[in-house]
């Protein structure tokens, strides 16, 4: 990879999510040019795990992992941080971050502490993701016309902690008393044997490869819900807004930038059940025209590919 970075010669060099051994911390360190780095998670601060879980020690050294049931200072996050750190110690580094959230933990780790860092949303095609007919995709996936419907995406919603399923189960179970008309759908994952009892019946619809199908689901559904309980950015939140699709979230985490509490959808306290689902109620209970008009406009302002685009260049500038 350095080779092919030394024949291009660029002026700077963009990365992306370097996971998975997509770059090792060596390659990375060996980078002579201006880095501009975008953080989709915290995996590039921490010793190892995507997220830290309220867990502190990626301020420090990181070290008795508690993802890795440790209790061991010179574990396996200890010793990615020293090779992070040793390797990462002269990169001419600029951090960009597609949410506040994400750049207050950047700014609290201490591999990056000291470096440039900047906020600029995931961007989005505002032409593909865009207000659909509700009929159409309802048709298309076999939904129900006489019912509203609650969307949620997750490719493992049991397995998968951090996308709170668990909190949408016992948020849609203190509704399920009080409203009848509602059935919940699940993007991202087949029905599972061990599948959750939401309250409502639930449709999944598996997993979506293609962006128009997404755009038509989203504008199927009456409201998206987003329980995650850390989100570096929240891309499903921004598409169905584009989609002119109100979401409830909690007021934590990436979402916490995207959502206009009780302008574009609404922000329960995290991580109250309870308040979340008084989202749900409260958004199928509002002008879904007027929530449906303020999503889309603030989608628009927000992440157009274009604006998106253009706050990039204006960094690359500002880094050569």
């Amino acid at each position: 990879m350095n080779e092919r970075i030394e024949e291009i010669d660029p002026d700077v060099v963009h990365l992306n999510w370097m996971g998975r051994g997509a770059m090792s911390i060596r390659s990375i360190g060996q980078i002579d040019r201006p880095v501009v780095w975008r953080f989709p998670d915290m995996h590039a601060m921490t010793g190892g795990c995507y997220y830290a879980a309220g867990c502190d020690g990626f301020e420090d050294r990181c070290g008795s992992c508690p993802q890795l049931d440790s209790d061991s200072d010179a574990d396996l996050s200890r010793v990615n941080w020293l090779r992070k750190n040793r390797h990462w110690d002269d990169l001419d580094l600029t951090v960009v971050t597609p949410s506040t959230w994400l750049a207050e933990q950047a700014e609290r780790s201490s591999l990056f502490s000291d470096h440039r860092i900047e906020v600029i949303p995931n961007a989005l095609d505002i032409n593909v993701y865009r207000p659909r007919d509700s009929s159409l995709g309802r048709e298309l996936f076999g939904l129900p016309e006489d019912k509203r419907l609650v969307l949620f995406g997750a490719v493992d919603p049991v397995g998968d902690h951090r996308k709170g399923a668990d909190l949408l189960q016992e948020a849609l179970e203190d509704l399920s008393g009080e409203i009848d008309d509602v059935e919940l759908v699940i993007f991202g994952s087949e029905d599972p044997d061990d599948s959750p009892d939401f309250g409502f019946s639930t449709n999944y619809v598996g997993y979506l490869h293609d962006d128009p199908s997404l755009a038509l689901l989203y504008s199927a559904a009456d409201v998206m819900v987003v329980p995650s309980r850390y989100e570096g950015f929240g891309q499903t939140v921004s598409e169905s807004m584009a989609c002119g699709t109100p979401v409830v979230a909690f007021d934590a985490t990436g979402p916490r930038d995207i959502v206009d509490h009780r302008e574009t959808g609404w922000l329960a306290e995290p991580y109250d059940a309870v308040e979340l689902g008084e989202g749900v109620q409260w958004v199928l209970a509002s002008d879904r025209e007027g929530l449906a008009s303020s999503a889309r406009e603030r989608a628009i302002g927000r992440y157009r590919q274009r604006d998106v685009g253009e706050r990039y260049l204006d960094l690359y500038e500002s880094v050569i």
